[in-house]
C-alpha cells in the first residue's frame, strides 16, 4: 500500500509538472548589454524617466558610445532615443547633459514684489524643474565610477533653485529702492499746457530685475510720452497737406517740422524716477525732415531713418503708423544697409539663424538679402542710441505691439527706404 501510495504521488508530480510546463506563458525577451557597458535610471518631476546608456571603449576601439532613451515626458511625445559617439567621458557627458537641459522645463522665479492696490506686494519665489547640470554632471561621474545606482532629481535636489527668497536680506534692500521710486513726480510743460505724472501712474512702471535691481518699463513711459506727442503736436498728416504743392521732382527741398524728442524725455524721466525726485521741466522739440518717400511721390511705403532711430508706415498716402525701433550694431559694424528696397515676402513664427545667435519671431518681412523688419520681443526699449553699440545683426527691430500693424499693411514690392 505505501509503495502504490510512493507511486501514485510521483505520477501526479509529473502530470502537473508536464501541464506547468505547457501553460507556462512565454518569458519577455530581453535584450542583454553588451559586458562592458552601464545603464542608469534618471527620474524627476513632470513624469521625466530617462534611461542613461554607456558603452566604456575597447581596447581596439578608443570610444564612449552614449545612449539616452526618454521614456516618459508628461505630454511630450517627439523625443526620441539619441546616440553619441565621442572619444572621452567629458565631451560625451557634455552632449548628454546638453541634450536634457533642452528638454521643456519651467525655470525657477525669485522672490519679487510687484505693484498691486497703490502698493508693492511680495510675491514668492518659486522653484521650476530646470535641471542643474553642473550637480548632474557630478553625480553622474559618481554613478559611472561605482558602476551602478540611479538619480532622482527632485529627492536629490539637482533643480536650479531661485536665486532669492523672502527671506533674503537682498530682498528688503530692493523694497526700499522701489519704495523711493515712487516718491517721484513730474510736471512737463509746452505753451501753457501742463501735463502731470505721480505714483499712481509711475507704479505700474517699476519691477524688479533678476538681480532685485529696479528696472522701469520703457514701453509704459513711451506709451505716456507718446499720448502727451498727440496731444501737442501738429498731426505729420496736416503738415503734409500743407506741402501738397511741393514738386515732387524736387530732391533738393529739405523740409522740417517740429517733433518731441521723446527718446531723450523718456530716457531723463526714468533717471529721475530712478533717483526718486521729483521734476518740472519744459518739454523738448527737435526738428525732423521730410519722409523721403513722399518726395518720391508714394503712397504706400516704409521708411527708416537710422539716425533718429524711427519707423514711418504711409498707406494711401496717410501715415498710419510712426514708432521707434533699432537698427544694426554701428559698434560691431553691423550697419542696416541704407537705400531704397522692397518688401521680398512676409511670413509669420520663423527663428532666424546666424553665426552665434538663433532668435524666433513672430512677423518676418526681408527686404534685402538676408535683412528684413521684425518684431524683438528679447528688447526692453527701442530708438534712441541703443543701435550704436546694442544694436540688431542688421535688421530692423520693431516693437513687439507695433510689428503686427506694419506686417498687415504691407506686402510684396511695399518699398522700403532705409536713410542715414
Amino acid at each position: 500500500m505505501l509503495q502504490l501510495f510512493k507511486y501514485l504521488t510521483f505520477t501526479l508530480v509529473i502530470v502537473f509538472a508536464m501541464y506547468s510546463c505547457q501553460e507556462a506563458p512565454k518569458a519577455k525577451e530581453v535584450k542583454k548589454l553588451p559586458s562592458n557597458s552601464l545603464q542608469f535610471q534618471i527620474s524627476g518631476s513632470n513624469k521625466l524617466d530617462v534611461t542613461f546608456s554607456l558603452v566604456l571603449p575597447e581596447k581596439k576601439v578608443k570610444e564612449y558610445s552614449f545612449n539616452v532613451e526618454i521614456n516618459q515626458l508628461g505630454d511630450k511625445k517627439d523625443w526620441k532615443d539619441t546616440t553619441w559617439k565621442h572619444a572621452s567621458l567629458d565631451t560625451g557627458l557634455t552632449s548628454f547633459l546638453t541634450y536634457i537641459h533642452d528638454l521643456p522645463f519651467e525655470g525657477s522665479r525669485n522672490a519679487t514684489y510687484v505693484y498691486k492696490n497703490n502698493g508693492f506686494t511680495l510675491e514668492e519665489a518659486f522653484q521650476g524643474d530646470e535641471i542643474d547640470t553642473a550637480l548632474l554632471r557630478v553625480r553622474m561621474l559618481s554613478l559611472i565610477e561605482k558602476k551602478e545606482g540611479s538619480v532622482n532629481l527632485a529627492k536629490e535636489a539637482m533643480y536650479v533653485k531661485p536665486k532669492y527668497t523672502k527671506d533674503s536680506k537682498e530682498l528688503v534692500a530692493a523694497k526700499q529702492a522701489l519704495e523711493r521710486c515712487l516718491n517721484s513726480s513730474f510736471s512737463f510743460s509746452h505753451n501753457g499746457r501742463s501735463f502731470y505724472l505721480n505714483r499712481t501712474k509711475i507704479g505700474p512702471w517699476l519691477g524688479l530685475d533678476e538681480n532685485l535691481k529696479v528696472q522701469v518699463n520703457f514701453f509704459g513711459a513711451q506709451e505716456y510720452m507718446q499720448k502727451i506727442a498727440s496731444q501737442i503736436e501738429k498731426p505729420l498728416s496736416e503738415i503734409l497737406a500743407d506741402l501738397e504743392m511741393l514738386d515732387p521732382a524736387d530732391s533738393t527741398a529739405e523740409t522740417m517740422f517740429p517733433r518731441m524728442n521723446i527718446a531723450q524725455e523718456i530716457d531723463e524721466m526714468i533717471k529721475q524716477i530712478l533717483n526718486g525726485r521729483s521734476v518740472s521741466k519744459e518739454i523738448v522739440f527737435v526738428n525732423r525732415s521730410l519722409p523721403k518717400g513722399i518726395k518720391q511721390g508714394l503712397k504706400d511705403f516704409v521708411e527708416i531713418s537710422i539716425m533718429e532711430q524711427k519707423l514711418w508706415l504711409f498707406k494711401g498716402g496717410s501715415l498710419i503708423l510712426e514708432t521707434d525701433v533699432v537698427t544694426g550694431n554701428e559698434k560691431l559694424e553691423r550697419n542696416t544697409p541704407v537705400g531704397d528696397f522692397k518688401i521680398l515676402f512676409k511670413t509669420r513664427d520663423k527663428t532666424l539663424k546666424g553665426p552665434g545667435y538663433a532668435s524666433f519671431v513672430s512677423y518676418w518681412m526681408p527686404f534685402h538679402q538676408g535683412y528684413g523688419l521684425h518684431d524683438a520681443t528679447w528688447r526692453r526699449r527701442f530708438g534712441a542710441s541703443i543701435y550704436q553699440d546694442g544694436g540688431s545683426h542688421g535688421c530692423v527691430n520693431i516693437p513687439p505691439k507695433m510689428a503686427p500693424v506694419v506686417y498687415e499693411n504691407v506686402h510684396v514690392g511695399t518699398p522700403v527706404i532705409i536713410r542715414n
